[in-house]
């Protein structure tokens, strides 16, 4: 195995641990808030309103979870990092601009979630009503079960394109290889 391909795996197992650790915040912060306001919306026929509350419950677990990704990711997550990238990246503006590409997957994450709920809810037939029936007094009841698989393999499907964006933008426009 040559030089290079061993520091590409070493990159890709940082940038997982490090998207693993984000998404466990991430996962811990929305899974509670989905608890808190489950049911809030009972009887609201309004889906994309619904949704529209998710999305805000999504972006406080990005706003959670985006600082941690970032210090880690600056410090250790790509290591053969042009210099002017490095010293950028470390920087009020390099901040904004990780944080300015991690939103972008936040909002393609969003269409993916609207779909998955969407899918859950009213296109399959299987009346899953994510947004509303999440809560922790049910999902461990056994009443809950189909809930929280529904939520988890939604969150997951989101979490793995937004991991593989996340990588892309960091790689190719952030942490640019030395030439």
């Amino acid at each position: 195995m040559t030089q290079k391909r061993k520091d590409l795996l070493a990159e890709l197992f940082r940038f997982l641990v490090i998207g693993v650790y984000g998404t466990l915040i991430d996962l811990a912060v929305e899974g509670w808030m989905t608890s808190l306001f489950s049911g809030w919306s009972k009887g609201v026929s309004n889906h994309i309103a619904v949704f529209f509350i998710q999305f805000l419950i999504s972006v406080i677990g990005f706003i959670v979870a985006t600082p941690a990704s970032w210090s880690l990711t600056t410090v250790w997550g790509f290591k053969n990092v042009r210099e002017d990238d490095e010293a950028k990246a470390r920087t009020f503006k390099g901040t904004l601009r990780f944080a300015f590409w991690a939103f972008l997957a936040l909002l393609i994450g969003a269409v993916i979630q609207f779909i998955g709920y969407m899918t859950c809810l009213e296109w399959s037939g299987m009346g899953i009503d994510i947004l509303n029936d999440f809560s922790f007094n049910t999902i461990f009841s056994g009443e809950g079960t189909k809930v929280l698989w529904a939520w988890l393999t939604v969150f997951v499907i989101r979490t793995a394109v937004t991991m593989v964006w996340n990588y892309l933008t960091r790689k190719f426009i952030i942490y640019r290889a030395k030439d």
